[in-house]
């Protein structure tokens, strides 16, 4: 699943591509807005970038154009616009597609398809690389962690605590350097956590609970919009009482 992002100063065009989102069940939506300003400051204050921001060209304050030049290294830009003559340029920044509004919910699904095939066989690694290296406390010792078996990343001011079912480890590193490396079941629910939602056992009001930990951390108020839609793609909900 792709997470994206809609950018547009204008309300219709949000609702009428978030109607797109929600019936490509490849698409997982973190969140939209009418202020480029504001959605990035949403992006860097949780050091965190959707897979495809879709985003229009024409804004006040800051143009797609602008931004794009800020986030295109960070996330799939794909730009949404009424104008046929940005194309060019658009181009020529590298990003992923350009959809002339309005357009159809078969072009929209082709580029995301486009952008999906591009993502995975980048994120294509080899077979058996399911772990990776941390240095440890002791100079010149490097330590082997298989993703599997790690519960939960804790920062530490400069380090972090990498925190295994049998044993926790200390690293000189910051949680946005090993968040980039780690596959998506790890999820940051604050500016001091991230967990490994394989391994999560339950939740409780706003703490997350993992196996084998009697006590729970708590998601930060920041991160409580992406944990919900986290939740809503994996929640089974009767529908029996809905009329």
């Amino acid at each position: 699943m792709l997470t994206c992002y809609v950018i547009d100063d204008e309300s219709h065009a949000i609702k009428s591509l978030v109607s797109y989102i929600h019936r490509t069940p490849l698409l997982h939506l973190i969140g939209t807005s009418e202020d480029p300003l504001q959605a990035l400051a949403y992006f860097q204050e949780k050091s965190q970038y959707p897979d495809i921001t879709f985003l229009d060209i024409e804004m006040p304050q800051l143009s797609g154009l602008e931004l794009s030049a800020i986030l295109k290294d960070k996330t799939a830009i794909v730009f949404t616009t009424a104008h046929p003559n940005f194309a060019i340029d658009a181009f020529e920044m590298d990003i992923s597609d350009y959809l002339l509004k309005p357009f159809s919910f078969e072009r929209f699904l082709k580029c995301v398809n486009k952008i999906n095939e591009r993502i995975a066989e980048k994120n294509k690694k080899p077979a058996g690389d399911d772990f990776f290296y941390i240095q440890s406390e002791s100079k010149g010792k490097f330590i082997k962690l298989m993703f599997e078996e790690i519960l939960y990343i804790q920062s530490q001011k400069n380090y972090l605590w990498v925190v295994t079912r049998e044993k926790k480890y200390l690293t000189y590193l910051t949680l946005a350097e090993i968040e980039e490396k780690f596959p998506p079941a790890f999820l940051r629910i604050s500016k001091s956590f991230i967990v490994n939602t394989d391994k999560i056992s339950h939740l409780e009001g706003d703490e997350v609970f993992l196996q084998q930990e009697k006590e729970g951390l708590t998601i930060g108020s920041s991160y409580k919009e992406a944990f919900t839609e986290f939740m809503k793609t994996h929640l089974i909900r009767t529908k029996r009482f809905n009329h």
